[in-house]
């Protein structure tokens, strides 16, 4: 069977119309399956509901897919919905799926899957010592507790394969997902028409960032170019073949083994909501000059667990961005921030709970401690002040204070009188709002991979929803 994912992520990059509709022609696809999001973002998403990418993209690609999937009575899943998969970004997909089928005049069942958890279950899990970290302690911190739980705004746990594929035999022709592992949404179908967990997990392990496994051949960047092209994947009993969906690009022995080791640990092993995903053994072969062939990948069962992400609100932002050019600042820039740090720490004392992130670009902002020694002094640094705070107003004011401390510090050989800062914005302080930190990032068991979602079935264009 054949799975086309036509973009690497709804409203990201961009599906190409005509490049869509020639793939579709070209290989008569079972399944149309795209990823909608990730944690990637950051938790900001996740907590105020807010899709990570322009609305206006997330619907022009829901209008291309859903057009020329309902039309073709191709199935097509999406997983991770409106960016971060909470209810809130679902509800905001279904909303878009509704009027584009109403101006198109389709119809189709569609599958809505809510991957959120509420507080009291995950507590409750928490009273049981059955929650795991996901990463190290020294990352997140200290274990999790009932109150970072109870300060999250949203919380939702991450579904496999499972889930998709109940709904789908439920009857939905199109199915909006919330949070879900990327590879599962592809897989979804493959694996309910009895195809080996394994080789289908590992497909759209390879094929969820889209055209990221590809690699361009023959220059055809200007048109279709890497990211506005399909990507192709056709499983068989005991391999799957992986090419692109636009003839001038190809998928590569190097290409798919790359994607293999993105974002991973070890390139070996992927775990997964229902077990893990072992490549150790899997052969990755070149079919002709643009596909590759892949065969010995296994799916090895474990219990069941899912992954958990949690934005916590962390207080109300406000930021101040400052050029520096002097060179006798630059030398001292780590002191002289330090110093003004504190006076404003010393000055604000008893006004309410604040922190100050001062990020300094050009001297180690992206890095911190692990960057590497620099050869060359800089010649110009970007200055970011990040004060998040328990009001706005508090953070507005920390945030001028400490950037007015800065402008006129006076360091030893300071020869700009008039201002030591070029300021990037008009008004100087931008307040930013609402402030997260991603305060769940654990591991859960569950029994039964469908008990945490929740299915809702709608008829779109005609008849009952149920």
């Amino acid at each position: 069977m054949v799975v086309v994912t036509p973009t690497g992520c709804i409203g990201n990059r961009g599906i190409d119309r005509d490049a869509f509709i020639d793939v579709l022609e070209r290989e008569q696809p079972d399944a149309v399956a795209v990823d909608s999001g990730s944690l990637d973002c950051g938790p900001w998403y996740l907590g105020t509901g807010h899709a990570h990418s322009p609305l206006h993209n997330i619907r022009r690609d829901l209008d291309i897919a859903l057009t020329e999937c309902v039309g073709r009575r191709i199935p097509f899943v999406t997983g991770t919905a409106g960016g971060s998969g909470a209810r809130a970004h679902v509800d905001l997909v279904v909303d878009i799926v509704r009027d584009i089928a109403r101006d198109r005049a389709l119809r189709f069942d569609l599958g809505v899957i809510y991957s959120d958890l509420d507080k009291e279950v995950l507590k409750s899990r928490l009273r049981d010592g059955a929650v795991m970290p996901r990463v190290p302690a020294d990352i997140l911190g200290e274990p999790l507790s009932e109150s970072e739980v109870e300060r999250c705004d949203s919380i939702v746990a991450m579904m496999g394969s499972e889930p998709l594929i109940k709904s789908l035999a439920d009857g939905a022709d199109v199915v909006v997902a919330g949070r879900a592992s990327d590879c599962s949404v592809i897989a979804a179908i493959p694996i309910m028409k009895g195809f080996d967990p394994g080789l289908a997990l590992h497909m759209g392990d390879i094929m969820e960032c889209g055209e990221n496994a590809l690699v361009d051949v023959d220059n055809v960047t200007h048109r279709a170019g890497p990211n506005r092209t399909g990507i192709v994947g056709e499983i068989g009993p005991d391999s799957f073949v992986i090419r692109s969906g636009h003839p001038g690009m190809a998928c590569t022995v190097e290409s798919a083994l790359g994607h293999s080791m993105y974002e991973r640990e070890t390139h070996t092993t992927v775990d997964l909501p229902g077990g893990t995903l072992d490549k150790a053994a899997c052969r990755i072969e070149a079919e002709g000059e643009r596909a590759v062939r892949i065969s010995g990948t296994a799916y090895r069962e474990r219990p069941y667990t899912v992954l958990l992400e949690g934005a916590g609100f962390e207080g109300w932002r406000s930021i101040a961005v400052q050029g520096i050019r002097n060179p006798t600042m630059i030398e001292q820039i780590d002191s002289i921030v330090g110093e003004e740090v504190r006076n404003v720490e010393h000055q604000f004392e008893g006004a309410g709970r604040f922190t100050v992130f001062p990020h300094i670009y050009g001297n180690g902002a992206v890095l911190g401690g692990s960057e590497l020694p620099r050869n060359a002094r800089a010649r110009e640094l970007c200055l970011v002040l990040d004060v998040v705070a328990e009001s706005q107003r508090l953070a507005h004011d920390v945030t001028e204070d400490l950037a007015l401390k800065i402008a006129f510090s006076r360091y030893p050989g300071r020869t700009t009188t008039a201002g030591n800062v070029a300021y990037l914005f008009s008004p100087n302080v931008i307040d930013a709002g609402r402030a997260y930190s991603t305060t769940v990032y654990h591991e859960m068991p569950i029994d039964d991979p469908l008990e945490l979602c929740r299915f809702e079935h709608h008829a779109i264009g005609g008849g009952p929803d149920r």
